[in-house]
């Protein structure tokens, strides 16, 4: 008998997360301005944008190509392997004698 009064409860509760996540996920979505905060929230938590400067696709579009400056005027390198200290250059993605994937 427990353990059906302890089963309900369970459901009971589990019913009433799934409905604040619905509610919450309604709320995010309304187009109106009532709750800006759930809404700004809830992007930033699911990888949307946070921020109206974050939103900016020219922002982003010039972050990006300033990455990709910074990636091409990178100095050539050689560097001993940490695994077993053969020598390995900037192209190289894994050492050519242990094979140690490099980062």
């Amino acid at each position: 008998m427990m353990n059906v009064f302890a089963t309900s409860i369970v459901l009971l509760l589990a019913g009433g997360l799934v409905a604040a996540m619905v509610f919450m996920i309604r709320l995010s979505t309304d187009d109106s301005d009532k709750h800006p905060e759930i809404k700004q929230f809830v992007t930033a938590l699911f990888g949307g944008a946070a921020s109206p400067v974050q939103a900016d696709p020219a922002a982003s579009g010039q972050q990006e190509s300033a990455a990709a400056r910074d990636a091409l005027s990178e100095e050539p390198f050689t560097e001993p392997c940490p695994a077993c200290g053969d020598p390995v250059t900037h192209q190289h993605v894994e050492c050519p004698s242990c094979g140690l994937r490099l980062i």
